[in-house]
């Protein structure tokens, strides 16, 4: 499912020669806690709230923040699973789409996300999302792929993807699996030394750790 087929053009954007005083009264009469911004079509970045609200002159010009700008964003034909790292690691409830000359195409909100991947999940009769750090030069798909099937799991769904962590060098692979077993198999993928970074599981499956693990339904506003 590509972030192009869940874009978002309720909210808006802001230009790069708006005031810092237009762009926060914008933020929150939308209830943004993040806002792009363009110059003209061209995406350059996003600002946030606590950015703004730092700003010595509030009349000034949001290119003032040029260099500073959050550079989170996906591109319209990744997956939405590429999404979740920034989504997670962000706090932002929506995302940037951009095209390959970084024009800005649109939003992808977080709840559209959430609740395409857990009702998936339902529908998938359990099972949830691992995300791994893979270590390329020592990780094998065809590995993690036999060790999965081995515990009664299907991959439904898998993203390589680079790591929104500046300290990562390694690339992340996203898994969505369809299973009753799912911390099964994520303990036997720690066993074979799997880095899992991440993992949210979906339905009502056998008890588990909690402390280990983010239920994508946290997420998802009721």
């Amino acid at each position: 499912m590509m972030a192009l087929a869940f874009l978002s053009f309720d909210l808006p954007t802001i230009s790069i020669q708006d005031s810092v005083q237009k762009s926060l009264k914008i933020m929150h009469s939308n209830n943004m806690n993040v806002i792009s911004v363009l110059d003209k079509k061209q995406w350059i970045g996003n600002i946030t709230e606590e950015m703004l609200m730092k700003a010595t002159r509030p009349d000034g010009k949001i290119d003032q923040f040029q260099h500073e700008l959050n550079q989170v964003k996906i591109e319209m034909e990744e997956d939405i699973l590429a999404s979740l790292p920034f989504f997670e690691e962000s706090g932002f409830w929506v995302i940037p789409v951009v095209d390959e000359q970084m024009k800005y195409q649109g939003y992808l909100p977080w709840q559209s996300v959430a609740k395409t991947l857990f009702y998936t999940g339902f529908n998938a009769q359990n099972g949830g999302i691992i995300r791994i750090v893979f270590h390329t030069q020592r990780d094998s798909m065809s590995v993690i792929a036999k060790i999965i099937e081995e515990n009664k799991g299907l991959i439904t769904r898998s993203y390589l993807t680079k790591s929104t962590k500046e300290d990562h060098v390694w690339p992340e692979l996203i898994l969505q699996i369809q299973t009753d077993q799912f911390s099964t198999i994520v303990k036997s993928l720690e066993r074979h030394e799997i880095h899992i970074e991440k993992a949210f599981m979906f339905g009502n499956q056998e008890e588990v750790d909690q402390s280990r693990f983010d239920l994508l339904l946290k997420y998802l506003n009721p």
